[in-house]
This record gives structure tokens, sequence and C-alpha cells, in this order.
């Protein structure tokens, strides 16, 4: 994104709009952006400088860290802040690196279908959103009876096992 800086109003100009997905250079394959960058800004020059503030959004594909399911998020940046230094020869600011970064860092880490997502029995496989399956209870069971003996019942159950000499 581009502003015009000749001619620039002294309370400042608004920009309402959307650039295409490609201007963020994204080649990632975690993250499918599925719609336009919008953008609701707000430019203004205080002495030499650019202060642009406001609200930019955009619709990401990913795949869910717990069930691995595709699911959309809504990416939003809502304090976006840029102060830039310009000078009197200067007819544009170009704010899509800018833009860029503020986006790139608001992609969730750790995307999640939805919040409640319970995701996959780590022993069957079984899609623990769609129905549950005896894996738990059977693993439950299994540890509570012999977890004193170290038993594997569980995925801690290894921990059991360790002896730790004191000094």
């Amino acid at each position: 994104m581009k502003i015009n800086l000749r001619n620039f109003p002294d309370e400042g100009r608004d920009f309402e709009g959307e650039d295409p997905v490609e201007v963020l250079d994204v080649t990632d394959p975690e993250y499918r952006f599925e719609s336009p960058i919008g953008y609701r800004l707000h430019g203004q020059v205080l002495g030499n400088a650019l202060v642009v503030t406001g609200r930019v959004w955009t619709r990401v594909g990913v795949t869910c860290v717990r069930c691995l399911k595709d699911a959309q998020r809504e990416v939003e940046v809502r304090d976006f802040v840029m102060h830039r230094e310009i000078t009197k020869m200067e007819d544009f600011a170009d704010l899509t690196e800018n833009l860029r970064e503020d986006i790139l860092l608001a992609l969730p880490q750790n995307p999640l279908c939805s919040n409640d997502c319970r995701g996959l029995c780590p022993v069957c496989g079984e899609d623990l959103n769609e129905r549950t399956c005896s894996c738990a209870k059977r693993a439950a069971v299994s540890g509570s009876k012999r977890a004193g003996a170290g038993g594997t019942g569980t995925p801690w159950s290894a921990l059991d096992r360790i002896k730790i000499a004191k000094k």
C-alpha cells in the first residue's frame, strides 16, 4: 500500500480498502491467505514524520494443531501504528512492509479449529471431536492400577520408573 504524500491535508487523511494477499509475499504452506488484506487507516504528517494508525485484517486458512483439520481464522491487527521519517522530496510512502510485518506477527502460532478442540486420541488416532474412544478409559484404569509399580498405562508412566538418588 502506498500513500501519496503530495498535498497532504494538515488534519490528515483516511484510507480504507483492500490489497491483494500477494503483497505479503508469504509462501509458508501452514498459512493460506483466503481473503484480501483489508485496512481502515488514518495518516497524518507531523513535522517531518508520517504517522499512520488504524486497523488491518484478513482471513487465513490453517491446519489445527490438535485434530489436523483445516480451519479458517480471522487475523486482525487492531492497533496498527507506523511512524516514519519523510523528506520534502518524497512523493509516496510505502506501507507494505509494515503491514506485512504486523500481520505476520498476528498469525496464530498454534492454530486451533476451535478453542474447545479435543484433538486426536494419542493411542488410536480417533478424532475426539467427533466421537470418544475407549482408549482413554482403558489407559486411566490401567494407569491407576499400576501407577505405583511404574506401569505403562499413560504416557507419563515412564517417569514413575525413574530412580533419583539423593545425596
